[in-house]
């Protein structure tokens, strides 16, 4: 390995460093607590450091933000590639949605704007349409299948989109009763009735 090489190779451990230390803060005391002086401290580096690496906490924040998405987006393509049955399909990446969220809490925190995240919405909106656009296409592929109309597939994307985040924001707050196993079974069973619903000429 050239000279080149290995310096790149350790500004990328460096860098993933530093968003390491920065989700170990969140997870700690919120994403508020999260500053250029802090994630220095706990990698004992100087803010100046740190600053050759991100311009700002809001550079780190993307690109934990970016990171986030493309792990969820992987992880619900490999459930949908796990069966061939359409409506399967739905409910396993559902299921990988709810997983993702529940082993990264922070990271969903950060990727919806929750817990004191503050980036500007337009920092959201490609993140989230890769996730909306996988879900609009495994539902048109169901409703294809099953002979149904969707007038509408991306309103029917962000509707299943709005049913997985309000049942996985209220488990992760545990505000649902019977703990995050009832809440997990509540995703599946509202998913199934939505498209039976659906299913009704």
């Amino acid at each position: 390995m050239g000279i080149k090489e290995r310096r790149e190779r350790e500004r990328q451990i460096t860098k993933q460093g530093i968003l390491t230390a920065s989700l170990e803060i969140a997870r700690q005391s919120g994403w508020s607590a999260v500053t250029i002086r802090k994630v220095g401290e706990s990698i004992e580096y100087s803010a100046p450091m740190v600053y050759q690496y991100f311009a700002s906490k809001e550079e780190i924040l993307l690109e934990l933000l970016r990171i986030g998405f493309d792990e969820l987006g992987q992880a619900m393509q490999e459930a949908i590639a796990s069966t061939e049955d359409k409506t399967e399909r739905i409910l396993r990446a559902a299921d990988a949605y709810w997983q993702f969220a529940q082993n990264n809490p922070e990271r969903y925190q950060l990727m919806h704007g929750l817990g004191g995240v503050t980036l500007a919405p337009e920092a959201f909106a490609a993140s989230i349409k890769q996730t909306c656009e996988l879900a609009e296409n495994i539902l048109v592929d169901w409703a294809q299948a099953k002979g149904v109309t969707l007038e509408d597939p991306l309103g029917a994307a962000e509707i299943v989109w709005s049913l997985l985040h309000g049942l996985v924001s209220v488990s992760l707050a545990e505000r649902v009763q019977g703990g995050k196993d009832r809440a997990r079974n509540l995703v599946q069973r509202s998913i199934q009735d939505l498209l039976k619903a659906w299913s009704i000429p």
